[in-house]
């Protein structure tokens, strides 16, 4: 791949981008700022509002049973139960839901630090000096997909920096350490779509990292954005396999 067409991948990092996207200089500064944003606002409200009709619901079946019991209308007391059962679980679904948003919500930068910690093998030390270098100048911003394709799909844009490689699988950033990575594969991950009464397979492309403690991290990224990755990769991280960019089933 030639340097002009690697550039529309691999990014410099620039104050416009930092303004826009990191105004406080900080990946995780940012993502406790989404995490607290119109959508998961609206998360919250939505889900609490299924939790209060599932509420109202359980109730309303408990007291039609209970109706039921005392009218002595056994052939109906099954359907009261099972009525009762269904909105139990409702209830249960959409309270779990509600408290992991709430947790999400109240989680500060250090709890996130922690998070990515862990969820990457390294110390939160690690953690925060990825997060200084990653608003170097050096660093550079992985534009896996269009900017039509990253709207729709919700990919974000991950950073590779001196050290380490961010990458927002599932909207989370996930750090690892350059020297760790053994492998850098694409994948072909397939699901079907309902169109009209037969379901279609479809098809989207993946970037996956392993490290030499089988830790990992992925993003929905083009062929073309991949390949710029792992050519990148393999110039920094010697012995790094990459199937010969080949892509694998995902």
């Amino acid at each position: 791949m030639t340097a002009q067409n690697k550039e529309t991948y691999l990014e410099s990092m620039n104050e416009e981008y930092k303004q826009k996207h990191y105004p406080e200089g900080s990946v995780f500064k940012a993502h406790k700022k989404a995490m607290k944003g119109v959508n998961a606002g609206l998360g919250l409200f939505f889900m609490g509002a299924f939790l209060a009709g599932s509420i109202a619901g359980l109730v309303w079946s408990i007291n039609r049973t209970l109706e039921i019991i005392r009218d002595k209308e056994e052939n109906m007391l099954g359907v009261g139960i099972g009525i009762s059962v269904f909105f139990l679980l409702l209830v249960a679904v959409f309270g779990v839901a509600v408290f992991f948003i709430t947790k999400d919500i109240r989680k500060t930068v250090d709890d996130w630090i922690r998070v990515a910690a862990k969820a990457g093998g390294l110390e939160e030390q690690e953690i925060r000096e990825f997060d200084k270098q990653a608003m170097g100048s050096d660093s550079l911003i992985l534009n896996h997909l269009g900017k039509l394709k990253s709207f729709t799909t919700g990919q974000k844009r991950g950073i590779l920096t001196r050290d380490y490689i961010c990458l927002y699988g599932g909207n989370m950033p996930c750090v690892l350490k350059l020297s760790r990575l053994t492998q850098a594969y694409i994948k072909d991950n397939t699901y079907y779509v309902k169109v009209g009464k037969t379901r279609k397979q479809a098809h989207y492309l993946t970037i996956h990292l392993m490290t030499e403690d089988k830790k990992t991290a992925w993003a929905e990224t083009s062929r073309e954005a991949a390949r710029a990755l792992q050519e990148e990769l393999e110039s920094r991280c010697p012995g790094i396999d990459t199937a010969g960019g080949s892509v694998l089933p995902g």
